[in-house]
């Protein structure tokens, strides 16, 4: 017994090992790394789109700012930040339902007194699947757009 509760007083080291992290706390993390991801993306695409439209006086793009922005995209690391863009917005989204049926309590068992060793017990094997689920989901459709935009480049 005191030598779990040694292992449990590990500080700031502890929280930053990463080796000591269940799905759920992967899951947690990967939220907040893909949503700062879908917002610096989201940021970005605004202002792509506002400049090839003319920005306030609406000009609209020249040629060669459709070509720049083709030499951009159009390529292997153009394409494999898309894969990785449809990697990140499938699980945030897929994983968020997952959090939004946990708030509402509706893959959530009923919570129990808190003993040591402190392991989460209201947690059900729901949550543990729907997280499978997104990984999957998300997965699946890096794949799908890996083969969309690489089947055209050979």
């Amino acid at each position: 017994m005191a030598k779990a509760a040694a292992k449990n007083k590990r500080g700031i080291a502890g929280w930053l090992n990463p080796y000591h992290y269940n799905a759920e706390r992967w899951a947690y993390t990967f939220q907040r790394v893909t949503g700062v991801a879908v917002l610096l993306y989201v940021l970005g695409h605004l202002g792509d789109t506002s400049f090839f439209v003319g920005g306030p006086t609406g000009t609209g793009p020249s040629a060669s700012s459709w070509a720049f922005i083709g030499t951009v995209f159009e390529n292997t690391f153009g394409h494999t930040i898309l894969v990785l863009l449809v990697l990140a917005l499938v699980f945030h989204g897929v994983n968020g339902i997952r959090l939004v049926l946990s708030e509402f309590g509706l893959i959530l068992r009923k919570p129990s007194a808190i003993e040591f060793p402190y392991k989460p017990k209201a947690l059900a094997s729901g949550q543990r699947a729907l997280i499978y689920v997104g990984i999957a989901t998300a997965v699946l459709s890096a794949i799908w757009t890996y083969l969309v935009l690489f089947e055209g480049m050979g």
